[in-house]
């Protein structure tokens, strides 16, 4: 007989796997934020994910009536992603977890899930390196599979794209990010309540301004450093209330090529999370040395 796979086995076995993987010298990642650097990944080089998020009271899933559901907490538990750098200036993205979801609607009725959620693949390219006053140019584009079950409010088994402009400079102690782009969430209808019907797409306009601190502490072989993270992010022009804006802060420590994350967000319109919180573990490895014969 077949044992359900918990979380924690997920977990354990995810973390295995990455630490018998050779490391690469740094790593790059600007998690827990959303924003993206334009930059890409160094050639051959992979970051793996292992994380956590959670949000209270955050309007899930897209095309969510206002009004329905009174209290909801939901929880990527885990978080797995990838990203693979090729060739020095693209960078391939995939990403999937697992989802826990629990909520009550306004009669008292509630909803109580843990299944698969959605898996995202993207792309991106670096066009420009940052110059004395121009900053790198970079472009992100992909697409979420309907890969969650639309039943249990887990998501909406429809696609959507998202295309965005990257834009990243340096300026003195803090590097900027600035993403710019659109979002096409298809419309299945809404899992609750029939406020409206299914049929054409929702098309958003999504934006993402992000701080980076330099790492603070000392620059040594085998030192800990810190890093600190702050972002604005959202969507807007939403025709089925699917606006978001958050604001987040986050927090790396950094050890080589592993990154300890940690994240709290809150919401700026009524659509986004009350609060939100992340936590997980990225680490940098060189590709191309797992295909070195040993000799």
């Amino acid at each position: 007989m077949l044992r359900p796979t918990t979380p924690l086995k997920i977990l354990a076995v995810a973390v295995a796997l990455v630490g018998g993987l050779p490391v690469v010298s740094s790593a790059y990642s600007l998690l827990p934020l959303v924003t993206e650097e334009a930059q890409t990944l160094p050639a051959d080089t992979i970051e793996a994910t292992l994380g956590m998020d959670y949000f209270h009271n955050l309007s899930y899933p897209p095309f969510t009536p206002p009004g329905i559901i009174t209290s909801q907490t939901l929880m990527a538990l885990p978080l797995l992603a990838f990203r693979v750098g090729v060739g020095g200036w693209a960078e391939f993205q995939a990403s999937y977890e697992m989802l826990y979801l629990h909520e009550q609607a306004g009669n008292g009725a509630t909803n109580n899930q843990y299944g698969g959620g959605d898996a995202r693949i993207f792309t991106k390219l670096w066009f420009m390196r940052e110059r004395k006053l121009l900053p790198a140019l970079g472009m992100r584009f992909g697409t979420k599979l309907p890969d969650a079950v639309r039943s249990t409010r887990l998501g909406t088994d429809d696609t959507d794209f998202a295309a965005t402009a990257l834009a990243s400079k340096t300026l003195g102690p803090v590097t900027t990010h600035v993403n710019l782009g659109i979002s096409l969430l298809g419309n299945s209808g809404p899992s609750i309540g029939n406020s409206f019907k299914a049929g054409g797409q929702d098309d958003l306009f999504i934006y993402g301004i992000a701080l980076a601190s330099k790492p603070l502490g000392a620059i040594a072989d085998g030192a800990i450093t810190l890093r600190l993270l702050g972002e604005v992010v959202g969507q807007t022009g939403s025709h089925y209330d699917n606006d978001l804006s958050d604001i987040r802060f986050g927090l790396q420590l950094i050890h080589g090529a592993g990154l300890l994350y940690v994240g709290v967000s809150t919401g700026l319109v009524s659509g986004s999370e009350d609060i939100g919180a992340s936590f997980g573990f990225n680490y940098a490895f060189d590709a191309a040395s797992l295909f070195k014969s040993e000799e």
